[in-house]
């Protein structure tokens, strides 16, 4: 008795079910005609010519009980997707399946034939129908052809077509009608009516051998498809070139009907899309032929008509033309001798497919080369091998079911990124913020970040199946599942990842936050606690808030308010503290206020008030120290090496010092300079090329010139000479020199065993996975990609049991380079050029060596690094014309050698914001310096930059991310952050969020592509009567000779920064916070009695103790940027650098910034212990400062911090000190070094503005705080927090008389360090205004040079002061800002100079006014009857210049009383 089988959702009995599985279940001997029958009864399957189909309306049905069968008899059912069919009134729109029973599950069945088939056709639109007909429509209804004839409309668009439907009657009579134009030409087209494809029709890609072949979808055709398709073949017959076919591409050119075919077909372009406006026009008039419908007496009349017209100059178009040609089957058959377009219009999916394909294969391709680039150990086996996976996955894809390699290699990279993350999560807490694992966490974010790629296959595949386009509906179900699946994963991996990475990343950077901050904090609270004082809260919180207004309802008194207000100012400072990683993740987690846009313009990064932005700064520049002590290091063994191979030696010509250990080579068709290599392998080359030609005149090689350039012609008769018996000749012949003139490298046999082994290891894994049954895993495919890319590798090396490819070199006894022999003969070149070239190769480790062109031979490039050559040496070298005109492109335009912007992935064709990696790049040898010592050695600092940067790269790029996705708080123009208001309704206090990228997050993104990546400029050129201009490069050109002629052997300039810089230390000093007055003192007498580091001028290694430290600490905060344009020899060749104009300036500053770190070092007395805790003594007993336990190794001048020194005892990091040193620089002075540079600078207009500005944000932010409502902040980078001191001044006037006392008692330490600098401010302020009054009404005996240069200094001293002092300051900051831009200057008195020159002409052929020449008084220096024109030409000499103004510093003082 059969079982019945029962639907579980319905409740009901499925009778498909039922049948089969009681046929199969009690039936021994089974046969597919049972099963057909079953499946045909049950309206699943319907048989047409021998050939199983699914039922059309049936077909969604059929899959899912077919698929349920397949779990119970695996394999018994497959089916193979045919076509879409058409919507009918019978069914829908439908996919065609045909349906196969596998004879291995139903055993002892004979595949049926055709004699029992309800139908016997080759036509699928009569399979289509009799499928609808036997299996899909009731018995009583029309048969099939009124079926056809009621086909609905489908007036889907896909391709071009302004046009209207057309009949299909008339379709196949326009088609039978070309179609023997066509034969009369020789030329046999095939025309399938075909409704799976998107198009309105299609020509297929041109096959050899068979006739063209035009798919014309019936349910789509307009009037002009016919003539458009067929207009295709006569276009590619004829040739672009054919007079008529270029006439009508010319008269298209720029027409609407050009546009709109563009817009339609984006992928086309050039020939191509030619063609197809072409094609779409002659399908236009090619409807309006038909149209009209001419007889043979019109055609002859339309003839005669043209004629007429062409002889009073009326032709038609060239489109209508050809037309007119298919029509009247007159084609032009001996011009028909082009080939046909191999291109097929594909449809929008295929497109789509195509484009995902090839933007995978970029992101692959790119990411790969990535790590080819990369130093070995910074990339592991897995990653290398999970990216070949995903290349190969990318072969062969055809339609979307081939996808599902590409999807499965991506899913195993989830996996593994799942299984780093859960095996970091795994660790203790204090192990998982490890840099390396951060940078493992980085990758495992990228890796779900590129799933986006996977929202655009999913996109394709609903769209393919919802036009019934699935060709393989179990290989696309296969692929939906496992997308799905991978989807998921990631969506669970990414939400775990973003609540996991925070504490991961806070526990990774606490440890560099100051520990000096929670007892400055501490010393806040107890303050409050103390006084009862309110000052510090912040008014913006939402608790103030509600306290004001329950104050202001009555409900709290005086009392209550204020105690209630310190109680939460001490909540809110309570919240600062960091005194553990978990503090940090609250803080991180919490919405933040975002900064103003002047603060992301203006301020360098550090002043956020974000802690986690500071922290990653600090990130940063710990990185950044690492780099300097590798570049130190490096100094201290380059200059006694460097000072031995000079002695004696000639330094002003690098070319001739360096001539013995350079030379050129040819590379790519390029000269490029290089280390003298110790094989010769231009003259090895230069044989190999000798040989090829004498052995190809000798064989008869084909060459190019011989086909006229037609290098098709030429490949076939190549390849016909090399399967030859005289090619193999000459490729025996060539082998046999090969072996002659070659040798194997060294190690070639260990790297073979080596490779040996990894096979066997690779084989026996793969062997036991096999054995295993497992061999659709992971481990199985990627052992597959290790194991290939192996052979793939030794394959190339070793052929025929002998070394080849790159295991073998030129002969070495044959081709020894003779400067190479010359130099090991040397021993002072030798030890030079091989202390030289070990750093080189050292620098090429830390990068990675594919990054430059080398022989394959050799294991590292010895090509120079491309650094231009300086001006001097340009100079020397190429003459003084070429460097003006070098000098001058480099000017206005950015070089291949500027590395200031984004390095330009040629992978990709895109910009890489990647760790940089410079002077790798392709430049011709005669740009390149020859200066051995200065070019590595600035490779080596950009080495070392990149190798410590690679280090913290997951740290920074994570933090980034989780800035990208942080909640920014909405906020009121006051700063008080929005409540929702449906939260609002409901008693909850919830907090608007803030739409869009916050000024923070765009903040840390493009200082991080400044100082991370290398962009230090936003790109912008401009076109100028056709050619390009770089923006910046100009602006920056007009800075630099702006600042030369402005400053340059400018006395008065000079000293006022002096004064003006040692003004603000002395406030520093009074104030007491991180120096004492006596700490300056003693700085000064240390700096002045120890000879001021005279000694240090022109070195390349300081040799002066203080020299050392300023480097050793970067107090001067140009260390990073500097020594990546360092010279290291040559004081003549120091000495011509423009820089050096600027000595006054320079050496005020090193005064400045070597006292500041001295005094600083000084306040650090007794507090530096040992690790009992004990205080460190100095050679004198007394308690030691830091400048005390500076120790120089004697041997190498190498400095260092004594080793007694406990960090942790003394609560000291070098960091810290380094950083509180740049900090107090910054507040006292202006924004140095392109670590703290402001993101305007980076614009070309912010170049403009900012030029003498920089000291604008940081005297803003010492005055008047960082804003927001409490006005403190906590300041990593020096350790403290800070007030603007303007505020604490102003705090100590209003809390006086408000609290009727005065105040300062009561103030904080911080507030009273405040009023101490204010103080000291308007004291000198007073004291600057009365030598003003004192000096400027001098009698003319009683006025001197010197009286007017102290009285200059005092009137400008007085105005840069009261610039910042509010209401009495407005007229001097007006005066500062008069001017939008100081670059102006130069330009308009360029501009003065022009009209003064033309005045001069004027005046010389008599027309001009003596007037306009001449001065008619003393004037300034210029006396009566001088030339102003001289005036002019002296005002843009840069040097000139500055004498001149320092000669007259009253003229300088008038200027600033202009607005008195």
């Amino acid at each position: 008795m059969a079982c019945k089988y029962y639907d579980k959702k319905t409740g009901l009995v499925n009778e498909l079910l039922t049948d089969l599985y009681g046929y199969t279940d009690t039936v021994k001997n089974k046969n597919v005609e049972s099963v057909y029958k079953i499946l045909k009864n049950r309206r699943v399957a319907t048989k047409v010519r021998g050939k199983m189909y699914l039922t059309l309306p049936n077909v969604q049905t059929s899959l899912r009980e077919l698929k349920r069968i397949e779990r119970k008899h695996p394999g018994l059912f497959t089916t193979q997707y045919v076509k879409m069919t058409p919507k009918t009134i019978w069914s829908e729109a439908a996919p065609l399946y045909e349906l196969f029973i596998n004879k291995n599950v139903l055993e002892n069945i004979v595949p049926e034939g055709t004699a029992n088939t309800d139908l016997q056709s080759n036509n699928l639109v009569d399979i289509d129908q009799y499928v609808r007909f036997v299996a899909g429509a009731d018995p009583n209804t029309r048969d099939y052809y009124q079926d056809e004839l009621a086909r609905r409309e489908n007036t889907s668009n896909s391709k071009f077509s302004a046009m209207e439907r057309e009949e299909l009657e008339n379709v196949y009579r326009i088609a039978n009608h070309l179609k023997s134009s066509f034969a009369i030409a020789g030329v046999t087209v095939n025309v399938e009516f075909d409704t799976s494809i998107d198009n309105l029709g299609q020509v297929d890609a041109a096959v050899e051998g068979q006739n063209p072949t035009i798919r014309i979808n019936p349910e789509k055709v307009r009037k002009d498809t016919t003539y458009h398709e067929f207009g295709h073949i006569y276009i590619d017959l004829l040739g672009v070139s054919d007079p008529v076919v270029a006439k009508a591409i010319a008269e298209l050119r720029n027409t609407d009907l050009y546009k709109q075919v563009q817009e339609t077909y984006p992928e086309l372009y050039g020939e191509l899309l030619d063609k197809e406006v072409l094609a779409t026009a002659i399908g236009l008039e090619g409807a309006k032929i038909i149209s009209k419908s001419p007889n043979k007496i019109q055609r002859i009349l339309n003839r005669l008509f043209r004629a007429i017209s062409k002889l009073f100059g009326i032709n038609p178009s060239g489109a209508a033309i050809l037309a007119e040609e298919m029509f009247a089957k007159e084609l032009r058959a001996d011009s028909m001798i082009n080939p046909l377009s191999s291109y097929i219009q594909a449809s929008k999916d295929e497109i789509r497919l195509q484009e995902l394909v090839d933007n995978a294969k970029v992101r692959i391709n790119s990411e790969m080369y990535r790590l080819n680039q990369l130093p070995e150990e910074q990339v592991s086996e897995e990653e290398r091998t999970a990216m070949l996976r995903l290349q190969n996955s990318l072969k062969k894809v055809k339609k979307v079911e081939d996808l599902f390699k590409l999807v499965d290699a991506m899913g195993a990279a989830v996996a593994r990124a799942k299984k780093t993350f859960k095996e970091i999560k795994a660790l203790p807490i204090k192990d998982r913020g490890t840099t390396t694992n951060l940078n493992k966490l980085w990758a495992l974010k990228k890796t779900t970040d590129s799933l986006e790629m996977f929202q655009s296959i999913k996109g394709l595949m609903l769209s393919v199946k919802d036009k019934g386009k699935v060709q393989n509906f179990e290989a696309f179900e296969r692929l939906e599942d496992r997308l799905q699946q991978i989807l998921d994963e990631a969506t669970v991996l990414e939400g775990d990842f973003m609540f996991d990475i925070i504490p991961i990343w806070a526990q990774s950077v606490i440890g560099l936050s100051n520990k000096n901050l929670p007892g400055e904090i501490q010393k806040i609270i107890d303050n409050a606690k103390e006084f009862n004082r309110e000052v510090f809260l912040d008014k913006r919180d939402l608790m103030y808030q509600e306290l004001k207004k329950r104050y202001r309802k009555g409900e709290l008194t005086d009392a209550e308010f204020k105690e209630k207000s310190v109680e939460l100012k001490i909540d809110q400072l309570k919240q600062k503290k960091l005194t553990g990683y978990a503090d940090l993740v609250k803080s991180m987690r919490a919405g933040h206020k975002d900064k103003s846009s002047y603060s992301y313009y203006f301020d360098p990064i550090v002043y956020s008030s974000d802690r986690g932005i500071q922290l990653l700064v600090k990130v940063v520049q710990q990185a950044t120290l690492e780099a300097n002590d590798m570049t130190l290091d490096l100094k201290s063994k380059l200059a006694p090496i460097y000072e031995e191979f000079v002695s004696g030696q000639n330094e002003n010509s690098v070319a001739a010092l360096n001539d013995a250990m350079l030379e050129e080579v040819n590379i790519k068709g390029m000269k490029r300079l290089a280390f003298v290599n110790p094989i010769d392998q231009e003259k090895y080359y230069k044989n190999l090329r000798e040989f090829k030609k004498e052995i190809g005149e000798k064989y008869g090689q084909p060459k190019p010139e011989d086909f006229d350039g037609d290098m098709i012609l030429f490949r076939e008769a190549y390849r016909a000479w090399s399967e030859s018996s005289r090619g193999r000749d000459a490729t025996r012949d060539l082998v046999q020199w090969t072996k002659e003139n070659s040798s194997e490298i060294e190690g070639w046999r260990e790297e073979l065993a080596i490779l040996d082994k990894d096979l066997e290891r690779e084989n026996k894994e793969l062997k036991r996975l096999k054995l295993a049954g497992e061999q659709d895993t992971q481990a199985y495919l990627d052992g597959q990609q290790r194991r290939d890319a192996t052979l793939k590798h030794r394959n190339k090396n070793f052929k025929n049991g002998a070394a080849v490819g790159d295991w073998v070199q030129p002969n070495p006894t044959v081709y020894l380079n003779p400067k190479y022999t010359a130099i090991q003969n040397n021993p002072r070149l030798k030890k030079y050029y091989t202390f030289m070239l070990q750093q080189f190769h050292q620098a090429q480790d830390m990068i990675g060596r594919k990054r430059m062109d080398k022989n394959s031979w050799d294991k590292y490039s010895y090509l120079m690094p491309t650094y231009r050559k300086e001006d001097y040496d340009r100079a020397k070298e190429n003459g003084a014309f070429n460097t003006f005109s070098d000098t001058m492109k480099d000017s206005f335009t950015i070089q291949e050698t500027n590395h200031d912007y984004t390095t330009y992935n040629e992978n990709n064709r895109d910009v890489d914001y990647a760790i940089p990696v410079y002077a790798t790049n392709r430049v011709p040898s005669r740009e390149i310096s020859k200066d051995i010592a200065t070019s590595i050695y600035r490779f080596r600092h950009m080495a070392h930059g990149f190798k410590s940067k690679s280090k913290v790269s997951g740290q920074v790029n994570i933090f980034r991310d989780i800035l990208k996705h942080a909640p920014t708080l909405e906020t009121t123009s006051a700063g008080i952050a929005v409540v929702q208001a449906a939260a609002k309704n409901m008693g909850i206090d919830m907090p608007k969020l803030k739409d869009g990228e916050s000024y923070n997050y765009k903040h840390v993104d493009e200082w991080l592509k400044s100082v991370f990546f290398g962009e230090s400029n936003i790109r912008k050129d401009f076109t100028v009567l056709g050619k390009t201009f770089s923006a910046n490069q100009a602006v920056s050109s007009i800075n630099a000779f702006t600042a030369m002629s402005t400053l340059s052997f400018n006395l008065l300039q000079g000293a006022n920064q002096s004064i003006l810089d040692n003004m603000m230390m002395m406030q520093e000093a009074f104030a007491g916070q991180f120096m004492n007055k006596s700490d300056m003192a003693w700085a000064k007498g240390q700096y002045w009695g120890s000879g001021m580091a005279v000694t240090d001028i022109g070195r390349f290694d300081p040799k002066s103790k203080i020299g050392k430290a300023v480097e050793f600490f970067d107090a001067l905060t140009e260390f990073t940027d500097g020594e990546g344009n360092q010279l290291v020899g040559g004081k003549l060749r120091k000495f011509a650098r423009t820089g050096n104009l600027l000595f006054l300036q320079q050496a005020a500053e090193h005064e400045l910034s070597a006292t500041r770190m001295l005094a600083i070092m000084k306040n650090l007395e007794g507090t530096l212990k040992d690790k009992t805790g004990k205080v460190i003594t100095n050679e004198q007993g007394n308690p030691a400062n830091l400048y005390d336990l500076l120790v120089v190794d004697k041997k190498t001048g190498k400095m260092s911090i004594d080793s007694r020194l406990d960090e942790e005892q003394s609560g000291f990091t070098r960091l810290d000190f380094i950083t509180k040193l740049q900090g107090i620089a910054r507040r006292t002075n202006q924004i140095k070094s392109k670590m703290h540079t402001n993101m305007l600078s980076r614009r070309w207009y912010g170049k403009l503005f900012m030029l003498f500005r920089n000291w604008m944000p940081p005297g803003i932010r010492r005055r008047y705080g960082h804003g927001g409502g409490s006005t403190l902040h906590v300041d990593e980078e020096m350790g403290v927090l800070t007030q603007g001191m303007y505020i604490s001044f102003w705090n100590l006037i209003t809390e006086s008389i408000s609290e009727k006392s005065f105040a300062y008692g009561r103030m904080t330490e911080l507030e009273q360090q405040n009023v101490k600098r204010t103080s000291v401010e308007l004291a000198s302020l007073l004291g600057a205004m009365a030598l003003v009054a004192a000096l400027a009404n001098l009698d003319d005996d009683e006025e001197s040079w010197i009286s007017n240069f102290a009285l200059y200094q005092a009137k400008r001293y007085q105005t840069e002061i009261l610039q910042w002092t509010p209401l009495v300051g407005t007229k001097e900051a007006f005066r500062i800002l008069q001017s939008p831009t100081a670059t102006t200057r130069p330009i308009l008195k360029g501009g003065e100079l022009l009209g003064q020159l033309l005045s001069e002409v004027g005046y010389a052929v008599g027309l001009g006014n003596a007037k306009e020449i001449f001065y008619q008084r003393k004037t300034g220096r210029f006396e009566k009857g001088d030339r102003k024109i001289r005036k002019h030409f002296e005002d843009l000499l840069p040097i000139f210049r500055g004498l001149q103004k320092s000669k007259t510093p009253q003229e300088a003082y008038k200027w600033f009383t202009t607005l008195d």
